[in-house]
């Protein structure tokens, strides 16, 4: 300290910031030196010290440096009552994002667990109780379908999500076969590509959204194509060979598509499930 006043070093050290914070701040002409020794030292008055304290301090609140410099042209209760009301008022929404992110980053969480769930039980058919959930289709354009077919029209359905919703499709995807067709000369008839909306999503938003409701879903994962309709077709031979009658269409979720391809396998890695009654 030099007489009452203070190097740019002690100034910064009782802030706990930088020499390099403190020039840069007198450079945007935020908060300047009282004055300028000749040999070119900053110095600062004790006087100065509240004004770099509530410069601190709103930027401890978020706030930008160009918003602070505006405030403190004229730091008085109305102003700093404005500038922090907007504050909140911004961080509130991005409190609102955060939130959205989180939940999406649970939801896609728990649909890998399913994906360890289903691996486990691989080839086994089994009944599961599922709460309601509702799906968005896109139908698979007329002729033949293929890889290529499959990724166009999940995309073209994800395009529309978020167009109209602003949804992602974090809980997965799949195809829907439709169960009247799946036994007849053209089983993909009808058939299309779902995305599951996420939890909290009104359904209304979209086009082309189809409820599959509460129950017990006959399930069972393997290793296959949705447009490969000999699975389904087994799947819903045992539905009847043990009883069940398969209540509307079935769904092919997705777990693992192409980038989890390896030397074994070069299909995807899936879930049939379908509505049944015992």
């Amino acid at each position: 300290m030099k007489g009452n006043a203070y190097s740019i070093s002690e100034m910064a050290a009782m802030f706990g910031l930088t020499r390099q914070t403190l020039i840069y701040y007198d450079r945007i002409g935020l908060f300047a030196p009282a004055h300028v020794n000749e040999e070119g030292y900053r110095l600062y008055e004790p006087t100065q010290i509240p004004f770099l304290r509530l410069i601190c301090l709103m930027r401890d609140l978020g706030l930008e440096l160009k918003e602070i410099k505006e405030v403190l042209r004229r730091p008085d209760p109305d102003s700093l009552v404005s500038c922090l009301a907007h504050q909140v008022e911004r961080l509130d929404g991005e409190i609102d994002r955060l939130r959205a992110k989180r939940d999406g980053a649970h939801e896609r969480l728990c649909f890998y667990e399913e994906v360890l769930y289903w691996k486990e039980r691989l080839g086994v058919p089994h009944l599961r109780h599922y709460p309601d959930r509702y799906v968005v289709f896109e139908q698979f354009d007329d002729g033949a379908i293929d890889r290529r077919v499959l990724h166009t029209t999940l995309m073209r359905l994800l395009a529309r999500m978020r167009d109209e919703g602003g949804a992602s499709p974090f809980r997965g995807w799949g195809a829907m076969l439709r169960y009247d067709e799946l036994e007849g000369d053209d089983p993909l008839a009808g058939a299309g590509t779902v995305a599951f909306l996420p939890a909290g999503v009104d359904p209304s938003a979209f086009s082309g959204v189809r409820l599959l409701p509460e129950g017990i879903y006959l399930c069972c994962s393997r290793w296959g194509m949705p447009y490969d309709p000999q699975g389904a077709r087994e799947f819903i031979g045992h539905a009847k060979s043990h009883g069940l009658r398969v209540l509307d269409d079935v769904c092919d979720l997705c777990l693992m598509d192409t980038v989890s391809y390896n030397e074994e396998h070069r299909v995807d890695f899936c879930c049939l499930q379908a509505p049944v009654a015992l």
